[in-house]
């Protein structure tokens, strides 16, 4: 059996059909139980938690701040996490349909394939905006496409997510309705980010939380940080 709490670094292949195709490369840093820990056992599934970056950072930023790491220990014996932890390299460019076809590459590999906790610092909430949009508009290419949110999609954690000033008030209300619970976090010297908490708030039925810090709020108050994630995990009984 793989060490849970040991953090380890790959890549995988998708195919970007936004774009005309060709294969793009994923990176990842990953720790937790592994699909062939838990397989055996579906009440022993992992909690299962993807975390993407902002446009200035990279997932090296989850390992340097030491959020990564925080996490991953839970997996500890005395604590008995159970949390199984993906920090990708995934473009900030990336809209729904991009971020669905990244899911799918993970899936049987390092993820279960059920929907999973996203948390989207900044410019990363896109591809998650963008997935609501998709349910409620006119923009899915296929009928399976608008159900991509909630397919892919337990709960999100957005940090600053601009992209949420943008989205139609219909979009926002998607999350409460199919019960995506939400934990909408920015810093206390981030404008920006505070609008998309009170947005998310009154729109989408948010739990909000303020740290001391800017708009990479996380990288700030990583221990706060942790605490609100853990503390909001477990009030959702994720």
């Amino acid at each position: 059996e793989d060490d849970p709490m040991k953090i380890t670094e790959g890549k995988v292949t998708y195919e970007d059909a936004n774009k005309g195709g060709g294969a793009k490369l994923l990176s990842y840093y990953h720790c937790g139980p592994t699909l062939h820990d838990t397989n055996a056992n579906q009440e022993d599934a992992p909690t299962e938690v993807v975390l993407l970056h902002g446009a200035a950072f990279t997932k090296t930023g989850w390992k340097t701040s030491g959020i990564l790491d925080t996490f991953c220990e839970i997996n500890n014996d005395e604590d008995g996490g159970n949390l199984l932890l993906l920090a990708l390299d995934l473009p900030v460019s990336a809209d729904g349909v991009e971020l669905g076809i990244a899911f799918d590459s993970l899936r049987n590999q390092l993820l279960s394939g059920s929907p999973v906790i996203f948390i989207s610092p900044s410019a990363s909430g896109k591809g998650i905006v963008d997935l609501a949009e998709i349910m409620v508009g006119d923009k899915a290419s296929s009928p399976s496409k608008k159900k991509d949110l909630t397919r892919i999609v337990k709960a999100w954690i957005p940090v600053a997510s601009g992209s949420v000033l943008k989205a139609s008030e219909e979009a926002l209300k998607v999350f409460e309705t199919y019960e995506i619970p939400i934990l909408s976090i920015h810093g206390d010297k981030d404008e920006m980010g505070k609008k998309v908490t009170e947005m998310l708030g009154s729109t989408a039925n948010a739990k909000t939380v303020e740290l001391s810090g800017g708009h990479p709020v996380y990288l700030d108050s990583p221990d706060e940080f942790v605490s609100e994630v853990l503390q909001f995990l477990e009030e959702n009984g994720l």
